[in-house]
């Protein structure tokens, strides 16, 4: 029974097979079995969207748990450098201190430039910036971002096949 559950966790956790069929229904040899397909336009956007809501959509109550996965959607160098902004610009203090909540709005996302190694993009749009207090400050943030995704194999820790590898703000209304 011991070698029954070792083949069937074998058999369960391989791949799966494959076989790609030409139009006339013919079997085709693949050359390059265990290439990844490459990272289309549309899982960029989603991936953006996903980064700059966890990364800047903040909330008071779910700061923690945000943050977490958008710092999971980053190469190893730049978690340093991002947690040393949000150290030095205090944000979250301040988001708990005023019981803050953010609701971010994208207005345009495109790809800039898209070389072997990186996507280089830019992501345009605003924050509301609020407070679950009555009385709470209430403001509203217009920014461009600018996003380098550095091209990485897929997997199960990055399966969109990339990661932010530096992320810069500018501010056009605050």
């Amino acid at each position: 029974t011991l070698l029954a559950l070792i083949i069937i966790r074998v058999l369960v956790c391989r791949p799966p097979v494959v076989i790609r069929v030409d139009g006339s229904g013919q079997a085709q040899v693949a050359a390059d079995a265990g290439r990844q397909p490459p990272v289309s336009e549309a899982e960029i956007k989603n991936f953006l969207a996903l980064f700059e809501r966890f990364f800047t959509e903040l909330n008071c109550y779910t700061y923690d748990a945000d943050l977490k996965l958008a710092f999971s959607m980053m190469t190893p160098t730049f978690q340093s450098k991002a947690n040393d902004m949000l150290k030095r610009s205090g944000a979250v203090e301040n988001l708990k201190a005023a019981e803050g909540k953010t609701v971010l709005t994208l207005t345009e996302m495109k790809i800039a430039r898209d070389t072997p190694e990186v996507f280089e993009c830019h992501v345009k749009g605003y924050r509301e910036i609020g407070s679950y207090k009555q009385d709470g400050p209430r403001s509203e943030v217009v920014f461009e971002d600018n996003v380098i995704l550095k091209k990485v194999p897929r997997s199960e820790q990055a399966p969109y096949g990339v990661l932010v590898q530096d992320w810069n703000e500018s501010l056009f209304k605050k």
